[in-house]
């Protein structure tokens, strides 16, 4: 069943490494889709030896998501060229 296969995309991690906005080299937000409940918050990070450029999916609702979207922001904004 497709659409079985497609939740399970959806979902993000609840727990992963602890990731600091310094580390993050471009940040997305998905809107939610028909097959989620949730946006979906994803981070790729700079290619720095603990990470090398992986992407992940953070979960919405953990406060220390909410924290990173909002300090990556304020950092890009001062950043921004």
């Amino acid at each position: 069943d497709s659409r079985c296969e497609m939740s399970y995309k959806c979902r993000c991690t609840r727990k992963g490494p602890k990731i600091r906005y310094k580390d993050v080299q471009k940040l997305e937000i998905k809107p939610k889709h028909p097959f989620c409940r949730e946006k979906m918050i994803f981070v790729t990070m700079e290619n720095v030896k603990r990470f090398k450029g992986q992407e992940y999916c953070l979960h919405p609702k953990l406060q220390s998501t909410k924290n990173l979207v909002k300090w990556f922001r304020i950092w890009k904004d001062k950043h921004r060229y």
